[in-house]
């Protein structure tokens, strides 16, 4: 399938909205490094398309690109304008956002919410983490649209990813959710899917989806 520079308007905004992005047509490694203890490249979120060494004690979120689609990531640490409501307090928000630039002329691209839960022994909470997670997706996504108006239904296709990447028992939502209740949570956010993984695919500009299976009760 051929890709084209998205017609959408909502691409040219989102690069305005959050003017601290960087654009890769590469793999994606995102990791939180706030409560690892060791040396870590920065406190807090890191965004690369570098493998690290430092993956091995700390492994990140992969975001992978075969197909090398032009992607904008947004480390929200690094967009604070953006989080703030209206009375100037601050919406709970994920770590970062990952768009995809290119797409078929005849869709619209993928708009990701990407929340990672990284702590030591995630196992024995992996369920209140995906709660606290989803919790946070809501909020983000409801912010984005209602209070800033930055998205819209239509605009995108909305994903949120819940990564859990010192967990290695993906995929994760089958620990929360039955089918129907994933797709009203759908229906009431704009048709957001929800990932539960580590390891994420690109299939195009319009498509993304996790590596292992979900497997929904």
């Amino acid at each position: 399938m051929t890709l084209t520079l998205c017609c959408n308007t909502g691409i040219s905004e989102m690069k305005q909205n959050f003017p601290n992005n960087i654009e890769l047509d590469s793999d994606i490694y995102i990791s939180d490094y706030t409560n690892f203890t060791g040396n870590a490249p920065v406190k807090g979120v890191d965004i690369t398309n570098e493998l690290n060494d430092i993956f091995n004690l700390w492994p990140p979120l992969h975001i992978s690109n075969p197909n090398k689609v032009p992607i904008l990531v947004a480390n929200m640490e690094r967009n604070p304008a953006v989080n703030k409501r209206k009375d100037g307090t601050l919406c709970k928000q994920c770590e970062c956002l990952c768009i995809s630039t290119q797409c078929a002329e005849d869709d619209v691209p993928w708009f990701a919410l990407v929340e990672l839960k990284c702590c030591q022994d995630v196992d024995r909470n992996i369920r209140s983490n995906i709660e606290n997670a989803l919790f946070k997706l809501k909020k983000h996504h409801l912010h984005l649209r209602d209070e800033k108006s930055i998205i819209t239904k239509g605009m995108f296709h909305y994903y949120w990813i819940i990564s859990i990447p010192t967990s290695d028992r993906p995929p994760f939502m089958r620990f929360l959710f039955s089918q129907d209740s994933q797709l009203t949570l759908g229906e009431e956010f704009d048709g957001a899917q929800i990932i539960g993984d580590n390891d994420i695919l690109v299939v195009d500009g319009s498509e993304i989806k996790g590596l292992h299976k979900e497997t929904l009760l």
